[in-house]
């Protein structure tokens, strides 16, 4: 998809920094195309079986612009929240969370999208990231409920949402298209009232 050309006014980036004990989680910003290009790029092969087809050049600093003038426009509209995940100590670059398809009315609903850096999977990372963002849906945005979904075979992503209080609640055929072809998925459900998980 290309999106139309538009300049992107930096006033509008939300002024969102979570904290947590070893990741911080903010909007993107125009400056960080370049780290971002690289861990993606580098962990290609991982990713793209994971998500929607990656549109052609779309590493490039054009892409990244466009992307995130359309993440802001999201952000002020109130229909989804991006952020890029941090490791605080080293200010490095290690994956991305959204809040997609946030729902109003009798709803008060979003979905959970996540990715990191292979380099850095297996070591609580992500947890901590889904942690600091959730409890932001539920405290800042009022959201009742999250909901989530992962192919059926990605036991890692089920086993973070399970860890985090998540329930498994149906299985999905044909649910998303990934990588080119619809996807089975398995979806997850966290409603406010299980938040946050008992240890």
């Amino acid at each position: 998809m290309i999106w139309p050309r538009r300049r992107l006014d930096t006033a509008r980036i939300p002024s969102v920094h979570l904290t947590g004990e070893r990741v911080t989680v903010r909007p993107p910003r125009a400056e960080d195309w370049r780290s971002w290009a690289e861990v993606r790029s580098r962990n290609r092969a991982m990713l793209e079986p994971l998500e929607p087809r990656w549109p052609e050049n779309c590493l490039t600093r054009e892409f990244f612009s466009r992307r995130l003038a359309r993440q802001m426009q999201d952000w002020q509209r109130g229909q989804s929240c991006s952020f890029l995940i941090f490791e605080t100590s080293s200010q490095t670059l290690i994956g991305g969370v959204n809040i997609n398809n946030i729902a109003r009315g009798a709803a008060q609903h979003a979905s959970l999208g996540y990715w990191l850096d292979q380099a850095f999977q297996g070591r609580g990372y992500m947890r901590e990231a889904l942690t600091l963002v959730i409890d932001f849906g539920f405290s800042a945005l009022k959201l009742h409920r999250f909901n989530a979904g992962c192919l059926s075979g990605n036991e890692r992503s089920a086993g973070v949402l399970l860890r985090l209080g998540f329930k498994e609640e149906g299985f999905a055929e044909k649910y998303v298209q990934i990588d080119g072809q619809w996807q089975d998925h398995r979806l997850f459900g966290l409603p406010a009232e299980h938040w946050p998980p008992s240890e």
